[in-house]
């Protein structure tokens, strides 16, 4: 294609530098990360955080491919890839032939920059120790989907890693995302500023949830697929609740719970 730079060689500095990115420590440094797949890369350059576009040559003509590249602005580079250095970059077993390479998104901050009244007039969830990274952008994607404005993190998979990014079919560059190291005290913050920091686990004083009085500021706390709400983040919820379910399961995936908490939330008219 006519004015695109042809990438032939797996040793090019440019491929070594892409191909870093799968790596977080690098993504931070850098202030980039991978969005793969037709999608996510149209999101990207929809949402002006691309910076270059990358193309398996085999799929350069297709009228998908075209469709991103119509919409990239000026500043956008694009290279086309020969097959094998293509599968230097990518992470995915069924690649679909284009990678954005993207920018962080503003939307993505530290706690430390988000004071109390960064949420004023947002709906938010608090998600703890969402380890598996499928889920974490699963229950962003349905965020966005249910009209959450933000989505808290503690301790929880890397939000910009690809299979995140991936799941979360580019929710990521439309949610705020707060990321927090102490996401207690940043929970107590929340209290203080009198909004009701609810737990979904399972406990003696849990209530139902699907019966219980929910109010548009309410912030809550969806945990761990394995374990649970960490005790400090319990420590600092002002009550609990719990999804009803039937006795034939011990317990629901915690993206299927969040999808239902969120669901319900939404229904409650914006404040």
């Amino acid at each position: 294609m006519n004015g695109f730079e042809y990438i032939s060689s797996r040793q090019n500095e440019k491929i070594k530098s892409f191909s870093k990115l799968k790596d977080k420590k690098y993504r931070d440094a850098s202030g980039e990360f991978l969005c793969e797949g037709l999608k996510l890369s149209l999101e990207a350059v929809a949402s002006g955080n691309a910076k270059y576009v990358l193309i398996r040559e085999d799929v350069a003509d297709s009228e998908d491919v075209k469709n991103i590249l119509d919409k990239c602005g000026e500043g956008v580079i694009k290279y086309i890839l020969a097959g094998t250095v293509f599968e230097k970059i990518t992470t995915e077993n069924s690649p679909q032939g284009v990678i954005t390479v993207a920018k962080y998104p503003d939307n993505l901050v530290l706690s430390k920059e988000a004071d109390a009244s960064f949420l004023d007039g947002k709906r938010a969830v608090a998600l703890d120790g969402i380890r598996d990274p499928g889920n974490l952008g699963t229950v962003i994607r349905s965020a966005a989907a249910f009209g959450f404005d933000a989505v808290i993190l503690g301790d929880s998979a890397d939000v910009l890693s690809s299979k995140t990014a991936r799941a979360s079919m580019g929710a990521i560059f439309n949610t705020d995302i707060i990321l927090t190291d102490d996401l207690a005290s940043y929970l107590f913050k929340m209290r203080a500023e009198g909004r009701r920091v609810i737990g979904a686990c399972l406990t003696d004083t849990s209530d139902d949830f699907l019966t219980m009085k929910k109010e548009f500021t309410d912030i809550v706390v969806i945990g761990n697929e394995g374990h649970g709400i960490s005790a400090p983040v319990l420590a600092a919820c002002s009550s609990f609740a719990k999804i009803p379910i039937s006795d034939r399961a011990e317990s629901l995936n915690a993206g299927v719970a969040a999808a239902i908490i969120l669901w319900e939330y939404s229904k409650i008219q914006r404040a």
